[in-house]
């Protein structure tokens, strides 16, 4: 029986279905952070960074609740691939994507309010994409689903729920771990 309040730090349709998985049952609270991808920083250190940042967000306006936020990005070959700007920006991610092994990387953030007690994880999957025609790509892209994911495609097989955005496996041994504790 679950006694706390959880509130979702996000308003991403996937992130919500996620979550739902576990069995809890929580409040959507869409944090306002600019999610601004530097490539002066570690990619571990920025998804962590974000996915705090989202929650702090959230946390200074609920006073008792236990705030889930999660960021997600693509490492490859030394650069950091967010979200597309537009279609030719998600053509040259998917090209330099193509025939690739890279990193996908989500950063997830629970702090237990009012305690400000907070826990920072990582979840990280390798996946390899074949190589792609450019034509491939076009046509990928008309379909409009890349220019909403980070690194401009969406998984097609390894760790769904982190290359999706919210690795639960993770969640559910923080949401246990902070749940658990007796500062709670």
């Amino acid at each position: 029986m679950q006694k706390r309040r959880f509130v979702l730090a996000s308003n991403s349709s996937r992130r919500i279905a996620l979550l739902k998985l576990l069995g809890y049952k929580f409040d959507i609270i869409p944090h306002e952070i600019e999610e601004d991808v530097c490539c002066d920083i570690l990619p571990s250190d920025l998804v962590q960074n974000l996915a705090f940042l989202k929650a702090n967000d959230v946390a200074k306006r609920v006073d008792d609740a236990i705030i889930i936020a999660a960021d997600t990005i693509i490492s490859c070959k030394g650069a950091i691939l967010g979200k597309p700007k537009d279609v030719y920006d998600a053509k040259r991610m998917l090209s330099m994507l193509s025939g690739t092994e890279h990193d996908v990387l989500s950063g997830i953030c629970i702090i237990n309010m009012p305690l400000k007690k907070k826990l920072l994880r990582i979840g990280r999957t390798y996946i390899k994409i074949r190589h792609i025609t450019e034509e491939e790509i076009d046509a990928y892209i008309q379909t409009g689903e890349p220019l909403d994911k980070a690194g401009a495609y969406a998984i097609q097989g390894g760790s769904y729920t982190n290359a999706v955005g919210l690795p639960l496996e993770i969640v559910r041994e923080m949401l246990n771990n902070i749940l658990n504790d007796t500062n709670a």
